[in-house]
């Protein structure tokens, strides 16, 4: 009775061992690989390999077996599997030009030697955006946070060698330095005492001390003087609100929710009415002016609010309910009660237009 020996790529740990989750199709990158952008690529691509035990096949340290015929096809497997990760996190033009290399090392040293040839151009971009990267209108968090990539990208392409003699401590604290200088000068001018105590201190902090301190001032800053200001849609809404809340207080001020007119209340609108005489709006049958001149003898329309026709003779009058001695009585109490009938008169439009039709007319034939 035989037993079958398990191969060793079948333990997880083992870099020859596929999981069911490692498929072709797979994307192990958030970014595609383009003209401009090779550094942060690899170095993404380096650590989604790290994390499924493939990056040997990348930078040479697995070789492909030369005896074991079954680890060789496993090999093979596996790196077919890694040419088609990297093909898939490539733009269309770039991974058309390197299908065709053998292998997934073979890819990974063509795609180096074409862009790496560009580094002195993007590390000259970057010394320049970090010479004029400023505050501006940003916050501290905005404005550090641009100027710390800046400066992660600048390492990526121009890295400082690893030493651990006493030099190398020296200008790894040089260059600390120069970073923590180069952020307080691109803070604006209201945090000038901030980077003045900042720069008094001995030793000098370095760059996370110096940020925490400028943050904890902006912090306070917006605290004591209210600098988070409310948004332009939050403010207009806030003064419209107080505005109504006003004027519902106070109440002189007139305004119709009808028709949108200041001049008069809601309860007062006459907006509604329509007069079944002329089709006009505003007013009805009853007090319809081009009803009236018409009845009384076909004059125009009155040019002015409220004034009647005024081109009777005494022997056109109509008939009148009252004598001639009674009509002086009473413009006699209305004369003597002039006060509270010009009161009358501005608070009731109908008894107005009333008064100021036959009775007035009749009034100054008298006179």
């Amino acid at each position: 009775m035989s037993f079958r020996t398990s191969d060793s790529w079948e333990n997880s740990n083992h870099p020859l061992f596929l999981h069911h989750a490692d498929q072709p199709g797979a994307v192990l990158v958030s970014q595609m690989l383009m003209e401009d952008n090779y550094t942060t690529w690899v170095q993404s691509m380096s650590m989604a390999l790290t994390i499924k035990n493939k990056k040997g096949f990348v930078d040479g340290t697995l070789r492909r077996p030369t005896h074991n015929s079954n680890e060789q096809q496993q090999w093979d497997r596996c790196d077919i599997l890694v040419r088609t990760w990297l093909l898939g996190s490539m733009s269309k033009d770039i991974s058309g030009s390197v299908i065709h290399c053998k292998d997934a090392r073979g890819i990974w040293l063509e795609l180096k030697e074409r862009f790496s040839q560009t580094n002195t151009v993007s590390l000259f971009h970057i010394e320049n955006a970090i010479h004029d990267c400023e505050q501006g209108i940003n916050s501290v968090t905005t404005f550090f946070t641009k100027l710390k990539c800046l400066w992660d990208e600048k390492d990526a392409l121009n890295s400082f060698p690893p030493c651990n003699c006493e030099v190398a401590t020296t200008v790894k604290t040089f260059l600390e330095t120069q970073k923590t200088m180069k952020f307080l000068m691109g803070l604006n001018e209201s945090f000038a005492q901030t980077r003045s105590n900042i720069i008094s201190m001995d030793p000098l902090p370095n760059l996370n001390k110096a940020y925490a301190m400028v943050l904890r001032h902006e912090k306070h800053a917006e605290t004591f003087t209210g600098k988070l200001n409310t948004p332009p849609e939050a403010s207009a809404f806030t003064i419209k609100k107080v505005t109504c809340d006003f004027a519902s207080t106070n109440e002189e001020i007139k305004f119709c929710e009808k028709c949108n007119m200041n001049n008069h209340n809601t309860k007062n609108c006459r907006a509604h009415l329509k007069c079944t005489y002329c089709n006009g709006k505003g007013h009805t049958y009853d007090y319809c002016r081009r009803r009236r001149n018409a009845t009384a003898g076909g004059q125009g329309r009155s040019k002015a609010n409220h004034v009647a026709p005024q081109n009777y003779s005494k022997e056109d009058l109509p008939e009148f309910p009252f004598s001639r001695e009674e009509c002086r009585q009473l413009l006699s109490q209305l004369l003597a009660n002039t006060k509270s009938a010009s009161a009358n008169l501005v608070g009731n439009i109908p008894n107005y237009e009333e008064l100021s039709g036959k009775s007035h007319q009749f009034s100054q034939s008298v006179t």
